[in-house]
């Protein structure tokens, strides 16, 4: 499974996660908006591109509903698969957002092998039996 972070996470958490999933069974790839693109990428450019080597797991805040749903439609054409993390995480810091999402990890990585396609809504309340809300994509 290939795992991209979107420009509104931290490329730190994106290469944190990378690092913690070395060992992580099915993780080939954890990387950032700007480990591939130029930081102000559009996202139906980068969402496309990345097609080319996909599908990808993305994770973002964006729930992609700019351009009357064009994204959302690039998104279901390439088969990307999206976490969207809810909008409380916005609302937090950068260490706080980090511990939180260390803890989620292991719960995404799991549930991602299981579905292919469609979206997601991570919670930002965590509980280990938590489970993830389908979006209407």
């Amino acid at each position: 499974m290939k795992f991209f972070f979107d420009n509104n996470l931290s490329r730190h958490l994106a290469h944190g996660i990378r690092e913690l999933s070395a060992l992580t069974s099915g993780v080939e790839e954890v990387i950032h908006l700007t480990d591939r693109f130029e930081r102000n990428a559009p996202d139906l450019k980068w969402i496309g591109e990345l097609s080319d080597d996909g599908p990808w797991y993305i994770v973002s805040i964006d729930r992609f509903k700019k351009q009357h749903g064009a994204e959302r439609e690039a998104i279901r054409r390439a088969g990307h698969t999206v976490f969207v993390l809810d909008s409380q995480w916005s609302k937090h810091g950068f260490w706080m957002q980090t511990e939180r999402f260390v803890r989620w990890w292991p719960q995404i990585v799991d549930y991602s092998a299981r579905v292919s396609g469609g979206a997601y809504r991570v919670p930002w309340q965590h509980s280990p039996g938590a489970k993830f809300q389908a979006i209407s994509f």
